[in-house]
């Protein structure tokens, strides 16, 4: 198949919002399919990564247009980084912070990064008048791509495909920090025009699946690339090492974590480790942070640990949530002490997987976190030995490749 894909974030842009089209993109190519990103030109992009660049199939077509970018602006009027991840302000925040943040709240539909469409359109035309493609693929967030998408199916007639990898107007920050009632009727409305007009949408999750308007959908999840980790084993060391990687977002609460290591029996040999993480509470617990590295030595870190980390958004409506670091740290092998509702698809995934286990407060967690210590005193294998198979991001792109009319009876099937 030859594949029109638009995304706002992809390679040299690093971090999670990433990885889920980068994986896709070598698998389809591996495959034998061809493939054409559009994507952005010195976007506004929270990290960067030069090394994913080397991980770009030679084969892989990639267009390049510059988006109408806020990050300059933004850093003009006092702010250190664009929102992302949360829209939250503090008390302690100035007035300026608090206004802009409301702006961008209530007047900017769907999100900051719609500024790049009108280039992305316009190379998107482009390519579509000089080759032929069995569809367009726009991925979101930021869900701003999906009008570019929306657009060309009206005016060239295309098959096309959106990708949720998030809800777009029940997305965790703006269930955290609502807009006025007028901006979530938009978000609401474009939503509903972008799914039902969409050929098909693959969403990230069962629930989250569920919880957008009708039209034809598919769960495709994130997977996991077996050779991300080729050649990587855990080494035991010295310390007991309990990780989290990445950002703290809107609805993440470490606070049960902090309580239970605090109260761990025996607390000499444990070593809490921050990966890229620039906001954390502060903790009597001795913290060691490490800067945003590249994605092979971040997978460095989460192999060789005793103990992963991960934080499930609490907002009404979470249950759908599946952070993409999720199916790299089961693929890790290193067990999860997962803070999240128990009925998440998070939580079904860890346990299904045997990757770990589930806790929502901190007793719970002492509790875990002294079994599995011990464990490793006693000179125990400290690793998940859990089929895995079925996130193997080959087995997602087998699904992602299936032709609409056999995909849309599986679903009905199932």
């Amino acid at each position: 198949m030859k594949i029109l894909l638009l995304s706002y974030y992809f390679p040299p842009c690093g971090g999670a919002a990433v990885q889920r089209w980068l994986r896709f993109s070598r698998a389809l190519v591996k495959q034998g399919h061809s493939l054409t990103v559009i994507t952005t030109e010195d976007g506004d992009y929270p990290y960067m990564d030069e090394s994913l660049l080397a991980k770009l199939p030679p084969k892989l077509k990639v267009l390049r247009s510059r988006p109408l970018g806020f990050g300059r602006l933004w850093s003009i009027l006092g702010q250190k980084h664009l929102p992302y991840g949360s829209l939250r302000t503090e008390k302690r925040d100035s007035f300026i912070t608090k206004l802009l943040y409301w702006l961008r709240l209530n007047l900017i539909v769907p999100d900051l990064r719609i500024g790049w469409n009108p280039s992305a359109y316009k190379l998107a035309e482009k390519e579509l008048k000089a080759d032929r493609y069995d569809y367009v693929i726009s991925t979101g967030p930021p869900h701003s791509t999906h009008l570019i998408g929306l657009k060309l199916k009206r005016r060239y007639g295309i098959q096309w495909r959106t990708d949720f990898r998030d809800p777009m107007s029940d997305i965790y920050y703006l269930k955290l920090s609502p807009p006025c009632a007028l901006t979530r009727y938009a978000h609401k409305y474009l939503e509903r025009k972008i799914i039902q007009c969409s050929d098909l949408s693959y969403i990230v999750s069962s629930s989250i699946a569920r919880s957008l308007p009708q039209g034809h959908k598919a769960v495709l999840y994130n997977g996991f690339d077996p050779e991300d980790f080729a050649g990587l084993s855990y080494s035991r060391s010295d310390s007991f090492r309990i990780k989290f990687a990445g950002q703290l977002t809107a609805g993440q609460d470490p606070s049960p974590l902090l309580e239970a290591l605090n109260c761990l029996k025996d607390a000499s040999k444990v070593e809490f480790s921050l990966i890229g993480t620039r906001d954390f509470p502060a903790s009597e617990f001795p913290l060691r942070k490490l800067p945003f590295l590249e994605h092979r030595k971040g997978l460095e870190e989460i192999v060789n640990a005793e103990l992963l980390v991960l934080f499930i958004n609490s907002y009404q409506g979470n249950e759908g949530m599946l952070t993409t670091k999720l199916f790299e740290y089961i693929a890790s092998r290193t067990p999860i002490l997962c803070f999240g509702n128990h009925g998440g698809e998070a939580a079904k995934l860890i346990l299904g997987c045997q990757a770990g286990q589930i806790c929502q407060t901190g007793t719970q967690a002492v509790d875990m976190i002294n079994r599995e210590y011990e464990a490793w005193l006693a000179g125990r294998e400290h690793r998940c030995f859990g089929d895995i198979s079925m996130l193997d991001v080959n087995n997602q792109v087998n699904r992602l490749c299936i032709s609409l009319d056999s995909l849309l009876q599986t679903e009905q099937d199932s």
